[in-house]
Protein backbone atom coordinates (compact mmCIF):
# COMPACT_ATOMS: atom_id res chain seq x y z
CA UNK A 1 0.00 0.00 0.00
CA UNK A 2 1.03 3.51 -0.91
CA UNK A 3 2.19 5.91 1.64
CA UNK A 4 1.32 9.85 1.83
CA UNK A 5 5.01 10.64 0.52
CA UNK A 6 3.66 8.25 -2.60
CA UNK A 7 0.50 10.02 -3.11
CA UNK A 8 1.59 13.26 -2.72
CA UNK A 9 4.19 12.82 -5.54
CA UNK A 10 1.41 11.52 -7.73
CA UNK A 11 -0.57 14.15 -6.51
CA UNK A 12 2.24 16.94 -7.94
CA UNK A 13 2.78 14.92 -11.58
CA UNK A 14 -1.17 16.21 -12.43
CA UNK A 15 -1.25 19.75 -9.85
CA UNK A 16 0.91 22.22 -9.07
CA UNK A 17 0.26 22.61 -5.59
CA UNK A 18 -0.08 20.05 -2.54
CA UNK A 19 -1.06 21.06 0.63
CA UNK A 20 -0.16 18.15 3.65
CA UNK A 21 -2.07 19.52 6.38
CA UNK A 22 -0.38 20.34 9.94
CA UNK A 23 3.36 20.19 8.10
CA UNK A 24 3.22 22.29 5.05
CA UNK A 25 2.57 22.43 1.33
CA UNK A 26 4.60 21.59 -2.06
CA UNK A 27 4.12 24.63 -4.76
CA UNK A 28 5.63 23.41 -8.19
CA UNK A 29 6.77 25.62 -10.75
CA UNK A 30 7.54 24.90 -14.62
CA UNK A 31 11.06 25.54 -15.27
CA UNK A 32 12.60 25.55 -19.22
CA UNK A 33 14.74 23.29 -20.48
CA UNK A 34 18.61 24.54 -19.57
CA UNK A 35 21.92 23.80 -21.57
CA UNK A 36 25.66 24.60 -19.88
CA UNK A 37 27.73 24.60 -22.93
CA UNK A 38 30.78 24.60 -19.97
CA UNK A 39 29.57 21.13 -18.56
CA UNK A 40 28.02 19.85 -21.49
CA UNK A 41 24.91 19.51 -19.80
CA UNK A 42 21.47 19.47 -21.60
CA UNK A 43 18.59 19.19 -19.23
CA UNK A 44 15.28 18.57 -19.71
CA UNK A 45 12.33 20.92 -18.49
CA UNK A 46 10.75 19.89 -15.01
CA UNK A 47 8.93 21.14 -12.52
CA UNK A 48 10.50 23.14 -9.56
CA UNK A 49 9.12 22.72 -5.98
CA UNK A 50 8.74 25.03 -2.97
CA UNK A 51 8.11 23.97 0.41
CA UNK A 52 5.93 26.69 2.66
CA UNK A 53 5.62 25.26 5.93
CA UNK A 54 2.83 28.03 6.42
CA UNK A 55 0.02 26.29 4.02
CA UNK A 56 -1.03 24.46 6.71
CA UNK A 57 -5.29 24.49 6.10
CA UNK A 58 -6.51 21.14 4.48
CA UNK A 59 -7.85 21.81 1.43
CA UNK A 60 -9.37 17.60 1.27
CA UNK A 61 -7.01 16.86 -2.04
CA UNK A 62 -3.93 14.46 0.10
CA UNK A 63 -6.97 12.98 2.52
CA UNK A 64 -9.41 12.53 -0.25
CA UNK A 65 -7.21 10.66 -2.38
CA UNK A 66 -5.48 8.49 0.26
CA UNK A 67 -9.26 7.53 1.61
CA UNK A 68 -10.00 6.49 -2.12
CA UNK A 69 -6.70 4.57 -2.42
CA UNK A 70 -7.34 2.51 1.33
CA UNK A 71 -10.91 2.04 1.42
CA UNK A 72 -10.91 4.42 4.50
CA UNK A 73 -13.24 7.04 5.96
CA UNK A 74 -12.50 10.33 5.53
CA UNK A 75 -12.01 10.40 9.81
CA UNK A 76 -9.55 7.43 9.69
CA UNK A 77 -7.54 9.17 7.22
CA UNK A 78 -7.12 12.35 8.58
CA UNK A 79 -6.16 10.62 11.64
CA UNK A 80 -3.66 8.52 10.16
CA UNK A 81 -2.63 11.75 8.41
CA UNK A 82 -1.94 13.08 12.15
CA UNK A 83 0.17 10.84 13.44
CA UNK A 84 2.13 10.63 9.90
CA UNK A 85 2.49 14.55 10.77
CA UNK A 86 3.65 14.48 14.38
CA UNK A 87 6.47 11.45 13.53
CA UNK A 88 8.24 13.25 10.98
CA UNK A 89 7.93 16.97 13.36
CA UNK A 90 9.83 14.72 16.02
CA UNK A 91 12.18 13.35 14.04
CA UNK A 92 12.81 17.18 13.07
CA UNK A 93 12.89 18.32 16.52
CA UNK A 94 15.66 15.83 17.42
CA UNK A 95 17.69 16.97 14.54
CA UNK A 96 17.02 14.26 12.41
CA UNK A 97 16.57 15.11 8.49
CA UNK A 98 14.11 13.40 6.80
CA UNK A 99 14.78 11.96 3.44
CA UNK A 100 11.19 11.66 0.87
CA UNK A 101 11.96 8.95 -1.95
CA UNK A 102 11.94 11.09 -5.51
CA UNK A 103 10.57 14.12 -3.27
CA UNK A 104 13.67 15.43 -1.43
CA UNK A 105 14.77 15.68 2.15
CA UNK A 106 13.85 18.24 4.95
CA UNK A 107 16.34 19.59 7.93
CA UNK A 108 15.56 21.48 10.85
CA UNK A 109 17.56 24.95 11.16
CA UNK A 110 18.90 26.41 14.55
CA UNK A 111 16.46 29.31 14.41
CA UNK A 112 13.58 27.28 13.90
CA UNK A 113 13.29 26.95 10.13
CA UNK A 114 12.50 24.26 7.93
CA UNK A 115 14.72 23.85 5.20
CA UNK A 116 13.11 21.29 1.81
CA UNK A 117 16.24 20.31 -1.07
CA UNK A 118 14.26 18.89 -4.17
CA UNK A 119 15.75 15.32 -5.26
CA UNK A 120 17.49 16.11 -8.85
CA UNK A 121 17.37 12.60 -10.36
CA UNK A 122 13.19 12.60 -10.72
CA UNK A 123 11.03 14.58 -12.83
CA UNK A 124 7.63 15.77 -11.58
CA UNK A 125 6.91 17.11 -15.38
CA UNK A 126 4.39 14.67 -17.00
CA UNK A 127 5.63 16.08 -20.11
CA UNK A 128 9.38 15.24 -19.39
CA UNK A 129 8.75 12.39 -17.54
CA UNK A 130 11.36 9.59 -17.81
CA UNK A 131 14.03 11.69 -19.29
CA UNK A 132 17.29 12.40 -17.70
CA UNK A 133 19.97 14.87 -18.35
CA UNK A 134 21.84 14.88 -21.52
CA UNK A 135 26.10 15.07 -21.58
CA UNK A 136 27.45 16.05 -24.45
CA UNK A 137 31.31 17.58 -25.56
CA UNK A 138 31.09 21.25 -26.69
CA UNK A 139 33.18 22.29 -29.80
CA UNK A 140 33.69 25.72 -30.79
CA UNK A 141 32.30 26.59 -33.82
CA UNK A 142 34.96 27.89 -36.55
CA UNK A 143 33.53 30.58 -38.77
CA UNK A 144 35.18 31.02 -41.99
CA UNK A 145 34.99 34.55 -43.83
CA UNK A 146 33.87 33.55 -47.50
CA UNK A 147 35.11 36.10 -50.12
CA UNK A 148 32.09 37.66 -51.88
CA UNK A 149 30.78 36.22 -55.43
CA UNK A 150 30.50 39.26 -56.81
CA UNK A 151 32.46 42.49 -55.90
CA UNK A 152 30.20 45.68 -55.51
CA UNK A 153 32.29 48.96 -56.48
CA UNK A 154 30.85 52.07 -54.80
CA UNK A 155 29.08 53.92 -57.92
CA UNK A 156 31.28 56.82 -59.68
CA UNK A 157 29.87 60.22 -58.83
CA UNK A 158 26.84 59.13 -56.46
CA UNK A 159 27.15 61.19 -53.23
CA UNK A 160 24.63 61.40 -49.97
CA UNK A 161 22.43 64.26 -49.64
CA UNK A 162 23.90 66.32 -46.86
CA UNK A 163 20.77 67.72 -45.30
CA UNK A 164 22.90 69.65 -42.91
CA UNK A 165 23.64 72.21 -45.98
CA UNK A 166 20.31 71.79 -47.08
CA UNK A 167 18.40 73.16 -44.20
CA UNK A 168 21.37 76.16 -43.97
CA UNK A 169 20.55 77.15 -47.81
CA UNK A 170 16.62 77.04 -46.97
CA UNK A 171 17.48 79.42 -43.84
CA UNK A 172 20.17 81.77 -46.10
CA UNK A 173 18.05 81.83 -48.65
CA UNK A 174 15.03 84.08 -47.75
CA UNK A 175 17.66 86.66 -45.43
CA UNK A 176 19.16 87.55 -48.69
CA UNK A 177 16.03 88.14 -50.95
CA UNK A 178 14.53 90.11 -47.86
CA UNK A 179 17.74 92.54 -46.75
CA UNK A 180 17.96 93.47 -50.81
CA UNK A 181 14.04 93.74 -51.02
CA UNK A 182 13.15 95.95 -48.28
CA UNK A 183 16.21 98.58 -48.70
CA UNK A 184 15.63 98.64 -52.73
CA UNK A 185 11.71 97.61 -52.86
CA UNK A 186 10.45 99.45 -50.24
CA UNK A 187 10.56 102.52 -47.86
CA UNK A 188 10.24 100.70 -44.18
CA UNK A 189 14.02 101.84 -43.38
CA UNK A 190 12.76 105.44 -44.35
CA UNK A 191 10.11 105.93 -42.55
CA UNK A 192 11.04 103.46 -39.72
CA UNK A 193 7.43 101.55 -40.08
CA UNK A 194 7.08 97.90 -40.99
CA UNK A 195 3.68 96.20 -42.06
CA UNK A 196 3.28 92.68 -43.70
CA UNK A 197 3.01 94.29 -46.90
CA UNK A 198 6.71 94.71 -47.05
CA UNK A 199 7.24 91.40 -46.65
CA UNK A 200 5.48 90.54 -49.98
CA UNK A 201 7.26 90.29 -53.09
CA UNK A 202 3.82 90.51 -54.80
CA UNK A 203 2.65 93.49 -53.29
CA UNK A 204 2.84 96.83 -55.12
CA UNK A 205 4.45 100.07 -53.23
CA UNK A 206 2.21 103.02 -54.53
CA UNK A 207 4.36 105.78 -54.99
CA UNK A 208 3.06 109.32 -53.86
CA UNK A 209 1.36 110.96 -56.48
CA UNK A 210 1.48 114.82 -57.16
CA UNK A 211 -0.48 117.64 -59.13
CA UNK A 212 0.64 120.55 -60.43
CA UNK A 213 -1.30 123.34 -59.49
CA UNK A 214 -0.78 127.07 -59.11
CA UNK A 215 -1.09 128.91 -55.50
CA UNK A 216 -3.23 131.70 -55.24
CA UNK A 217 -2.74 134.41 -52.77
CA UNK A 218 -5.44 135.57 -50.61
CA UNK A 219 -6.59 139.27 -51.18
CA UNK A 220 -5.78 140.01 -47.34
CA UNK A 221 -3.57 138.77 -45.15
CA UNK A 222 -4.42 138.27 -41.55
CA UNK A 223 -2.92 140.65 -38.93
CA UNK A 224 0.37 139.81 -37.47
CA UNK A 225 3.32 141.30 -35.04
CA UNK A 226 6.19 140.66 -37.42
CA UNK A 227 6.92 142.32 -40.11
CA UNK A 228 8.35 140.67 -43.00
CA UNK A 229 8.69 142.00 -46.15
CA UNK A 230 8.41 140.28 -49.85
CA UNK A 231 10.16 141.43 -52.89
CA UNK A 232 7.72 142.55 -55.40
CA UNK A 233 8.32 140.27 -58.58
CA UNK A 234 7.08 141.12 -61.67
CA UNK A 235 6.76 137.20 -63.39
CA UNK A 236 5.67 133.95 -61.67
CA UNK A 237 8.94 131.55 -60.76
CA UNK A 238 9.45 127.94 -60.14
CA UNK A 239 10.47 126.89 -56.38
CA UNK A 240 11.79 123.63 -56.18
CA UNK A 241 10.72 121.45 -53.00
CA UNK A 242 12.01 118.28 -51.16
CA UNK A 243 9.20 116.78 -49.48
CA UNK A 244 11.98 113.79 -48.18
CA UNK A 245 15.25 112.39 -49.14
CA UNK A 246 15.03 111.38 -52.99
CA UNK A 247 11.35 112.90 -53.44
CA UNK A 248 10.94 116.41 -55.04
CA UNK A 249 8.73 118.52 -56.84
CA UNK A 250 8.45 122.02 -58.02
CA UNK A 251 5.95 125.00 -57.30
CA UNK A 252 5.00 127.82 -59.28
CA UNK A 253 4.79 130.74 -57.49
CA UNK A 254 2.64 133.56 -59.32
CA UNK A 255 3.19 137.18 -59.39
CA UNK A 256 1.83 138.94 -56.02
CA UNK A 257 1.87 142.57 -54.81
CA UNK A 258 4.52 143.75 -51.97
CA UNK A 259 3.21 142.18 -48.66
CA UNK A 260 4.24 143.77 -45.19
CA UNK A 261 2.53 141.86 -42.62
CA UNK A 262 2.26 137.75 -42.47
CA UNK A 263 1.06 135.71 -39.98
CA UNK A 264 4.05 133.52 -38.39
CA UNK A 265 1.26 132.00 -35.86
CA UNK A 266 1.21 128.53 -35.29
CA UNK A 267 -2.51 128.58 -35.16
CA UNK A 268 -4.45 126.82 -38.56
CA UNK A 269 -5.34 128.89 -41.45
CA UNK A 270 -8.88 129.20 -42.34
CA UNK A 271 -7.57 126.49 -44.74
CA UNK A 272 -6.71 124.19 -42.38
CA UNK A 273 -8.82 124.86 -39.91
CA UNK A 274 -12.04 124.64 -41.90
CA UNK A 275 -11.05 121.38 -43.86
CA UNK A 276 -13.85 119.20 -45.09
CA UNK A 277 -11.78 116.09 -44.54
CA UNK A 278 -9.40 114.90 -42.18
CA UNK A 279 -7.83 111.51 -42.70
CA UNK A 280 -7.33 109.56 -39.04
CA UNK A 281 -4.36 107.38 -38.81
CA UNK A 282 -4.44 107.20 -34.94
CA UNK A 283 -6.50 107.43 -31.75
CA UNK A 284 -5.24 108.19 -28.28
CA UNK A 285 -6.44 108.14 -24.63
CA UNK A 286 -2.74 109.15 -23.95
CA UNK A 287 -2.16 113.20 -24.76
CA UNK A 288 1.44 112.40 -25.04
CA UNK A 289 1.05 109.03 -27.26
CA UNK A 290 -0.63 111.27 -30.01
CA UNK A 291 1.87 114.00 -29.84
CA UNK A 292 4.61 111.94 -30.71
CA UNK A 293 2.80 110.11 -33.53
CA UNK A 294 2.09 113.90 -34.49
CA UNK A 295 5.84 115.04 -34.61
CA UNK A 296 6.90 111.60 -36.48
CA UNK A 297 4.22 111.97 -38.86
CA UNK A 298 5.62 115.52 -39.51
CA UNK A 299 9.12 114.60 -39.61
CA UNK A 300 7.63 112.21 -42.38
CA UNK A 301 6.28 115.23 -44.57
CA UNK A 302 2.66 115.07 -43.36
CA UNK A 303 0.76 118.04 -42.21
CA UNK A 304 -0.03 115.77 -39.52
CA UNK A 305 -2.77 118.09 -36.52
CA UNK A 306 -4.31 117.11 -33.58
CA UNK A 307 -8.28 116.58 -33.01
CA UNK A 308 -9.82 117.36 -29.64
CA UNK A 309 -13.63 116.79 -30.35
CA UNK A 310 -13.98 113.58 -27.91
CA UNK A 311 -12.46 111.46 -24.79
CA UNK A 312 -9.97 110.43 -27.71
CA UNK A 313 -7.47 113.00 -29.31
CA UNK A 314 -7.17 111.58 -32.46
CA UNK A 315 -4.54 112.44 -35.09
CA UNK A 316 -4.60 113.28 -38.33
CA UNK A 317 -2.07 112.39 -41.45
CA UNK A 318 -3.24 116.03 -42.96
CA UNK A 319 -6.32 117.77 -43.73
CA UNK A 320 -8.08 118.56 -47.33
CA UNK A 321 -10.66 120.29 -48.55
CA UNK A 322 -11.54 118.41 -51.15
CA UNK A 323 -11.78 114.43 -52.49
CA UNK A 324 -8.72 114.96 -54.85
CA UNK A 325 -6.44 116.17 -51.53
CA UNK A 326 -7.86 113.26 -49.91
CA UNK A 327 -6.33 111.00 -52.21
CA UNK A 328 -3.33 112.26 -52.55
CA UNK A 329 -3.02 112.15 -48.48
CA UNK A 330 -4.00 108.34 -48.49
CA UNK A 331 -1.80 107.57 -51.00
CA UNK A 332 1.44 109.15 -49.21
CA UNK A 333 0.08 107.65 -45.94
CA UNK A 334 -0.51 103.85 -47.85
CA UNK A 335 3.17 104.14 -48.95
CA UNK A 336 4.77 104.64 -45.52
CA UNK A 337 2.48 101.39 -44.58
CA UNK A 338 -0.07 103.68 -42.49
CA UNK A 339 -3.80 103.35 -42.94
CA UNK A 340 -6.81 104.58 -41.29
CA UNK A 341 -10.76 106.27 -42.11
CA UNK A 342 -11.57 109.50 -43.24
CA UNK A 343 -13.42 111.92 -40.97
CA UNK A 344 -15.99 114.15 -42.47
CA UNK A 345 -15.67 118.22 -40.30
Amino acid sequence: MQGFEDIVIQLLLRHNCVVVPGFGGFVAKQVAAELDFQKGILSPPKKALLFNRFLLTDDGLLLAEYARQHGLYYEDAKAQLQAFTDSMQRQLLNGETIKLAKLGAFTRQSDGQITFEQDRFFNLLLSSYGLTNLNFVSKPIETVEEAPIIELEPAVGVSKIKWARVAAAACFLPLAFYSFWIPTQTNALQSGLFSSSDFNPLHQQVRPAYKKASLRLRSSLPKSTSNLDFKLEESPRLETYEWQPGYAFRVQIPAAPTATSISTSTAPTAATADAAYDYIVGCFSNLQNAQNLQRKLQRDGFGARLIQNGPLTKVSAGAAQNLTELQQIQQQAAARGLQGWVLNN
